[in-house]
């Protein structure tokens, strides 16, 4: 079903960059494959709003209805209500020994030294 708009009018946003060299990069932020580099900011912004125009003249913009998929059949795949993993959470909770565990995790993560990192890898 096609909708007729009232207005002719379609706004999109310019980005502008100054680049080391001095030239200006212009972009199409919702196009972001629409971009030129021009001497100046006006240049810039004209060259990018005629590249624009351009590619609009040889485009087209369709909207589609995503079909969602059935409870029954995803690419051929069962869905499934929940996930695989939900059996597993939890089945340690009255366990002594993963509760030892866990707290050993715990306190190594907190521990605030640099014994375990090369601080070279960050220099």
């Amino acid at each position: 079903m096609n909708q007729q708009h009232s207005s002719s009018r379609f706004r999109v946003t310019l980005r502008l960059e100054a680049q080391a060299s001095g030239r200006v990069t212009a972009s199409v932020v919702e196009f972001p494959d629409c971009r030129v580099e021009a001497a100046t900011r006006e240049a810039a912004i004209a060259e990018v709003q005629a590249a624009f125009l351009k590619q609009l003249a040889r485009s087209e913009t369709i909207s589609w209805d995503v079909p969602l998929p059935s409870d029954q059949n995803f690419n051929g795949f069962e869905q499934r209500a929940e996930s695989p993993w939900i059996k597993y959470a939890g089945m340690f909770k009255d366990d002594p020994d993963f509760a030892e565990i866990a707290a050993a995790i715990r306190a190594e993560r907190e521990v605030e030294d640099d014994t375990e990192v090369d601080p070279s890898v960050y220099s």
